[in-house]
């Protein structure tokens, strides 16, 4: 693979996109669980029928 045009000037002319993307990961690793949790708790009403 060829990185040559990742350098430390091409990253500081497109830092909002770097930054962009690191916070949609976040996003979804931090919505992940609750989404998770929240169909776990459905799930367990439904079960024991509440």
């Amino acid at each position: 693979m060829n990185f040559e045009w990742l350098t430390l000037s091409w990253l500081m002319n497109h830092l909002h996109w770097a930054v962009g993307i690191l916070v949609v990961g976040l996003v979804i690793l931090f919505f992940f669980p609750i989404l998770l949790g929240l169909q776990l708790k459905n799930d367990s009403n439904q079960v024991t029928g509440e």
